[in-house]
């Protein structure tokens, strides 16, 4: 056991060194795994590192910072560290961390004095009990919830949740906390007055301290057997635990072993050593339950020796310190306190439901003002489409019309190098004959696309039918024809660009043939899905090229390009 303990510590001391300050979820959840083994260096590695800022990871921190001082009897009093975790586990967590938050917070609030916050809390963590499978921290809290109830002298209530803490303590394989649980069992039974029952137990639990020799669960069961043959006035018991353990076995209540003296001396008629005794049991005593227990102790110390006037008078002065202190103990308003408890619970739920309630209305706030983003957004995005596909309506149109208005025109006569006869139609007249199927399909497509304003569908058809059109004009067929056409009327300029000026990518000479073919710049738009203003940069830049080369036929080239804006 001392070895294991060692390589748990030396464990610990390697995952603190690597903590540099910060501690990560896994090194808390590693440190809350050997919590039961050694709380010590748990407690060291915790404080050598900083304390999260946020979340569970600052919950579990403070939660495991109490729960390793407690384990290693610091009693902390102050309940700033614990209060972190039990806001964080009172809405979320793992049902175990959730119980232990509230097991120690009360622990806390017992260590400070304040028995009614302790019970509250308590209780809070027994709200946990039925989805938590981890027998031994509920056999603390059952352990706690007793003690509670003993103190507050609801003594059947109180040796129930001690039978819970037993069966816990049993399943959960830890032997001596299952006799320190009987000799207080014992005590229950005590206080009920069922003194078979507890010399049974008690006896129980002597023999298993001797046998463990365990100091702690000794001086307690002998305690309590010294209470119970005081209580019975059974002298021969009495006898025998006087005659068989040193006064120093039961240094855990000196005023109770004194006072038990004296009536066993009182018992045996010897008043001068008893009054010895009951003087040592007063000099002895130190809490307000030690004094109510000597008064009642001497009351019955005189009866049992025929003083009946110093009997009375410490019976009055048990009555009057009864009415001034005892009363509000013995009067514990422990329903009250549970009243109080469930009434702060029933505040705590309203006040989360009001912040459920301001959390759903902002929650809903924002998902409007989302909507009302979404909305405006994708209307933008389609007034743009509409916009956009307006525009490309509008290129078509002109296009349309540039094809209709050639039909009409006659050939104009632009170079002495263009070959005419009586049998060459015009190139323009050619350029509509060439695509005078796509020209009435082109027409009946936009003026149904403006028929149907209304109806957005049948105009994003029709969109796309037109976008169709338009390719087979830029086709590889297409543009194969149009070229052969520009040849024929325009001196053969897009062979001669072909020939002396290889480098030109082909996007180049398609550029130049729709110019030389006099389509409006809408239209070369369109086909080449370029912008106006980039078409006027792209074709000034080739002319220069054209103009600043050593080509032999550049005059004639450039004779053939039309050099206005249509």
């Amino acid at each position: 056991m001392k070895l294991r303990t060692v390589i748990y510590t030396l464990l610990l001391a390697t995952l603190c060194m690597g903590c540099g300050g910060r501690i990560s979820m896994r090194q808390l959840e590693q440190l809350e795994a050997r919590m039961n083994d050694v709380p010590d260096s748990v407690l060291a590695v915790l404080t050598a590192a900083d304390m999260p800022r946020w979340g569970e990871r600052r919950a579990l921190y403070a939660l495991l910072t109490v729960q390793a001082q407690d384990k290693s009897y610091i009693d902390v009093a102050d309940d700033s560290l614990i209060s972190v975790a039990t806001r964080y586990y009172d809405r979320k967590g793992l049902p175990l961390r959730r119980l232990q938050a509230f097991y120690y917070h009360g622990r806390v609030y017992a260590n400070a004095g304040h028995r009614h916050e302790a019970m509250a809390a308590y209780s809070h963590a027994k709200d946990f009990v039925p989805e938590v499978d981890a027998p031994y921290p509920v056999g603390l809290l059952y352990y706690q919830l007793g003690a509670c109830y003993g103190n507050n002298f609801d003594f059947p209530q109180g040796h129930f949740y001690m039978e819970k803490a037993l069966e816990c303590y049993e399943l959960a394989g830890k032997e001596r906390l299952q006799y320190v649980v009987k000799a207080t069992i014992g005590q229950s039974y005590l206080n009920l007055n069922r003194f078979e029952e507890a010399e049974t137990i008690l006896n129980e639990v002597l023999e298993w301290g001797k046998k463990s020799n365990d100091t702690y669960v000794i001086s307690r069961a002998l305690n309590l057997l010294l209470r119970l043959h005081d209580a019975t006035g059974d002298i021969e018991a009495l006898d025998s635990l006087f005659e068989s353990y040193p006064l120093d076995i039961f240094r855990q209540n000196q005023a109770t072993y004194h006072a038990a003296v004296a009536h066993y001396h009182a018992l045996k008629g010897d008043i001068t050593v008893a009054e010895e005794a009951l003087s040592r049991a007063w000099a002895a005593s130190k809490k307000s339950n030690d004094t109510i227990f000597l008064y009642q102790k001497s009351y019955l110390i005189y009866k049992t020796v025929g003083r009946t006037d110093k009997a009375l008078s410490h019976h009055e002065w048990l009555l009057a310190f009864q009415d001034s202190i005892a009363r509000v103990n013995l009067q514990q308003p422990l329903m009250a306190i549970q009243l109080d408890h469930y009434q702060n619970r029933l505040e705590m739920e309203e006040l989360r439901n009001l912040n459920y309630r301001y959390l759903m209305a902002v929650a809903a706030l924002i998902i409007f003002i989302v909507a009302i983003a979404l909305w405006a957004l994708y209307r933008e995005r389609f007034r743009r489409k509409d916009e956009l596909n307006r525009q490309y309506m509008d290129a078509a149109n002109q296009l349309s019309r540039t094809l209709y208005s050639k039909d009409e025109e006659l050939c104009r006569v632009t170079d002495a190098l263009q070959r005419q006869t009586a049998d060459t139609e015009s190139m323009q007249q050619r350029i509509v004959s060439l695509f005078r199927e796509q020209y009435r399909v082109l027409d009946e497509l936009c003026v149904a696309y403006y028929e149907n304003t209304f109806d957005k569908k049948k105009q994003e058809n029709i969109f796309g039918k037109v976008s169709d059109t338009i390719r087979t004009f830029a086709s590889e067929e297409g543009y194969a024809k149009l070229e052969s056409v520009v040849n024929d009327c325009r001196g053969e300029v897009m062979a001669l660009l072909r020939r002396e000026f290889p480098a030109f990518k082909e996007t180049d000479f398609r550029l130049l043939c729709y110019f030389c073919a006099e389509l409006s710049v809408q239209s070369i738009s369109l086909l080449t899905d370029n912008t106006p203003e980039k078409l006027w940069v792209y074709k000034g830049r080739l002319i220069k090229r054209i103009k600043s080369s050593d080509a032999p036929s550049k005059d004639i080239i450039l004779a053939q390009i039309p050099q206005r804006k249509r």
